[in-house]
């Protein structure tokens, strides 16, 4: 009798066994090179994932830190922060329930009672505001509407959905209408079309453009290489349909600027366009804007923005050109005093590398002693011409 219930026994523990590894969960975590927007300063890194019921949905962030290690309350904090699509609640100690709002998901615990976590996928019974993480860890955040229960004895729970990273926030740098100094063609529909280049640095320009009903974006580029001589662009039929992009440049023989138009593409008012830019139709108020996908931020998959602030491009003008040649400015390099040599003066205009007006003058003597060391350019002005210049500032 004590045999066969030996054999039972041992027969009911290897299948307990065999069951508890076949049932095992394993809670679902992402690596530090696939993590998008990291939050904070420091050395160390920590990432962070909060898991949502309904509908099912996990989020991860990177959070760095200088610190020996940090609490799970001192993350969400800097993470909320940063992030106005992140929040929680807390009744003291405890947490009630954590959001995620970008407009189009809105996710919210469904039941506050039961939120609790997971440190490198062991539970811990601290209070968020006591569990400590260290340097390479990792906190997951859920409630058991989305998790499964692996250890009931302890209350443990772990959380299978897959994780994706979140998309860093940014917003795409524009400019009024009012600070745009060249406009080309004629209507009452006004359009603001701006390019931020990447080689030799990012910098961003931008022109107006007037025009009767609706144009595409192709046949409103075509109109301002006409006019404007500087700006220029190369095209070659898609395998696809439409036309694609192959060059875009601004050369006013000071500045040269180009875009790699197999890494460009553009945006239509913030949004990503998927059309062929011989296709994509502007109307009246439109802002167009090509830029380069390796020096753009990705908010959402396969949609960039660039936040260079944006430079109104000076008037083009073939009047000015005997005016023009006629601007001198001494000494360059220079240190505390430019002086520029030229009749009929209007303004003087000094942009750093980023194309950030730093300096506005109306006198022949420009101090520059608020000027940091280093390479500018000096748009001088006339009534009839417009001449930019490289500056060194030592």
């Amino acid at each position: 009798m004590r045999i066969k219930n030996f054999t039972l026994l041992f027969l009911m523990g290897i299948f307990g066994l065999f069951t508890t590894n076949l049932f095992a969960q394993e809670d679902a975590t992402i690596a530090p090179e696939n993590i998008r927007y990291w939050i904070g300063e420091g050395e160390n890194e920590v990432i962070f994932i909060a898991n949502w019921a309904e509908p099912d949905t996990a989020l991860a962030w990177g959070y760095r830190f200088n610190s020996m290690d940090v609490t799970v309350k001192e993350i969400m904090d800097g993470i909320a922060a940063v992030d106005y699509r992140f929040s929680y609640e807390a009744n003291g100690s405890w947490l009630n329930d954590i959001f995620f709002n970008d407009g189009v998901l809105n996710l919210s615990l469904t039941e506050p009672m039961w939120v609790s976590y997971l440190i490198n996928g062991n539970s811990t019974w601290d209070t968020f505001d006591e569990a400590i993480v260290a340097p390479g860890e990792y906190v997951k955040m859920g409630d058991t509407y989305c998790g499964t229960l692996v250890d009931p004895e302890n209350y443990i729970y772990v959380w299978e959905k897959e994780v994706a990273a979140v998309y860093p926030l940014a917003e795409e740098a524009k400019i009024d209408p009012s600070e745009i100094l060249y406009w080309i063609g004629e209507g009452e529909n006004e359009a603001i079309f701006a390019v931020n280049f990447a080689d030799p640095q990012d910098v961003c320009f931008a022109w107006g453009y007037k025009f009767e009903g609706s144009v595409t974006v192709k046949e409103m580029m075509e109109a301002m290489a006409e006019v404007d001589h500087r700006f220029t662009f190369t095209d070659e039929p898609s395998s696809w349909g439409g036309y694609m992009l192959t060059s875009l440049t601004f050369d006013d023989g000071v500045m040269q600027y180009e875009l790699n138009g197999y890494n460009a593409m553009y945006n239509v008012n913030g949004a990503q366009s998927w059309l062929t830019f011989d296709e994509q139709l502007v109307v009246d108020g439109d802002f167009v804007k090509w830029g380069d996908y390796t020096i753009g931020t990705e908010i959402a998959p396969w949609t960039y923005v660039w936040e260079t602030p944006v430079q109104p491009v000076s008037v083009y003008t073939t009047v000015g050109e005997t005016e023009a040649a006629t601007v001198s400015i001494y000494p360059n390099p220079a240190s505390e005093t430019l002086y520029v040599n030229v009749e009929n003066l209007q303004s003087v205009e000094i942009y750093d590398m980023t194309g950030r007006n730093v300096l506005n003058s109306t006198l022949s003597v420009v101090d520059l002693r608020g000027l940091e060391s280093g390479i500018y350019f000096v748009t001088v002005k006339t009534a009839n011409a417009a001449k930019t210049t490289k500056l060194i500032v030592r």
